[in-house]
């Protein structure tokens, strides 16, 4: 019997990943053995490569306007566990964790063969458990691991679906060409239920329309109704069919796609009277969105911004809105990437704009080592940089020298994201 959260935890990550082909038939038959705890649930069902979570995060704020009470299930987390499972923003109690999660370990001790399961398919599961039990949970907002076909979360039946994008992670996994990476992301369209994309690459979108299609399920693309009106220190203003001024605090040309993408869901559903939603509770959640580690600010003066670029559209995206909110500042960085990801060209994109770079290694076991990521910057580039393995010293040496006219951008791997967070907060 479990005893405490972290004892919870470590056996959770002792799944690691699924052996063999993966399939969902393992999800399935311990959910039967649960009684079917996913399917007691209004879902909605959200994949793509980037902005997941700032979509359920939109999402969410505005359903909790409108007086609903709201659980998200995303990840990773940035500074508890219990993140992952949340209702109304609040994370899932430890003593919540440890009490499904011994519940979970009794049913799966009956299991031939547990090497089908990954971590995160555990996870999902005491999810499922979890939800199930709160009460008065009006809808559940569901974040894709990895992919969407054969992703743990591919069980429910949303009211909704939605794909942010298609970029270049876990290719290794999903397929070389984004094709085959849409084919999977693809894959949680069900038959009869919408989807709503904001991926704009004209061939992507022709394969989500035929799976659609097939499914007899409408597709939209909310983007064509949508116009971008201002972007400044204050976040993002936008239009989007006959809702005007849409003002966001969050900041970046990606996050205006993003409520749009939120928007056009939580619009439909309205529209089609499964949920209740005015237009108060539209424009009050948009206004008052926040999500950690996404070009979060936690210092004004001069600005130092923690974000979790940690893959080739991320950083654009990141470089994106640093020129839009801080176009005269310097630009410093401090940045580490896991050992899985291709950090050279990101590092290349920090180069084209940077004044410094400090590269540093997280806590997580399987973070790069800051002087790789240096030596692979110093094959192409001759401006300021340095590495320091202790991110701790790395951010209080660049905070402490850090002029007026400068900002510091913490970013790369969102572990390491965490990590930094935890530090800056705690001093």
């Amino acid at each position: 019997m479990f005893q405490r959260s972290e004892e919870v935890i470590h056996w959770i990550d002792g799944f690691g990943y699924s052996q063999g082909k993966r399939t969902l038939d393992h999800m399935k038959r311990i959910l039967e053995d649960l009684g079917n705890p996913h399917l007691k649930l209004r879902t909605i069902h959200i994949a793509g490569t980037n902005g997941k979570g700032s979509t359920v995060a939109f999402m969410r704020d505005v359903l909790m306007a409108a007086g609903y009470q709201v659980g998200t299930f995303t990840s990773p987390y940035i500074t508890t566990f219990g993140e992952r499972m949340s209702i109304n923003g609040l994370p899932m109690d430890p003593a919540d964790l440890v009490y499904y999660a011994n519940q979970l370990h009794h049913l799966l001790k009956k299991q031939s063969d547990l090497t089908v399961l990954a971590s995160f398919d555990v996870i999902t599961l005491l999810s499922f458990m979890y939800f199930k039990d709160v009460s008065n949970l009006d809808v559940v907002l569901y974040e894709t691991g990895i992919g969407g076909r054969l992703d743990s979360t591919n069980v429910i039946s949303p009211m909704a679906t939605a794909i942010t994008n298609i970029g270049h992670d876990h290719a290794e996994i999903l397929g070389a060409t984004k094709l085959e990476r849409a084919r999977e992301k693809v894959g949680i369209v069900k038959p009869g239920i919408p989807l709503f994309t904001t991926e704009e690459d004209p061939t992507l979108l022709t394969k989500f329309e035929s799976v659609c299609q097939k499914n007899e399920a409408a597709f939209y693309q909310p983007l064509d109704q949508a116009k971008l009106l201002k972007i400044d220190t204050c976040g993002v203003t936008f239009q989007w069919g006959t809702y005007e001024k849409v003002q966001l605090t969050m900041h970046g040309e990606h996050q205006f796609k993003n409520a749009v993408l939120a928007l056009s869901v939580v619009d439909y559903l309205q529209k089609s009277g499964t949920l209740q939603v005015d237009e108060v509770a539209i424009y009050e959640g948009l206004a008052t969105t926040s999500w950690q580690g996404r070009f979060e600010r936690l210092q004004g003066v001069p600005p130092v911004i923690l974000d979790g670029a940690h893959n080739i559209e991320g950083m654009a995206a990141l470089i994106r809105t640093l020129a839009e909110v801080y176009p005269t500042h310097k630009k410093k960085f401090i940045f580490s990437a896991l050992q899985t990801k291709d950090a050279k060209e990101m590092i290349e994109m920090i180069g084209e704009v940077a004044t410094q770079v400090t590269f540093t290694k997280g806590n997580h076991p399987g973070a790069q080592v800051g002087k790789a990521l240096y030596d692979l910057y110093k094959e192409s580039h001759q401006g300021a940089s340095t590495f320091e393995e202790d991110y701790q010293q790395a951010i209080d040496d660049c905070i402490s020298t850090l002029g007026s006219d400068e900002v510091l951008v913490i970013c790369g791997s969102l572990y390491f994201v965490s990590d930094a967070r935890a530090h800056l907060l705690e001093k």
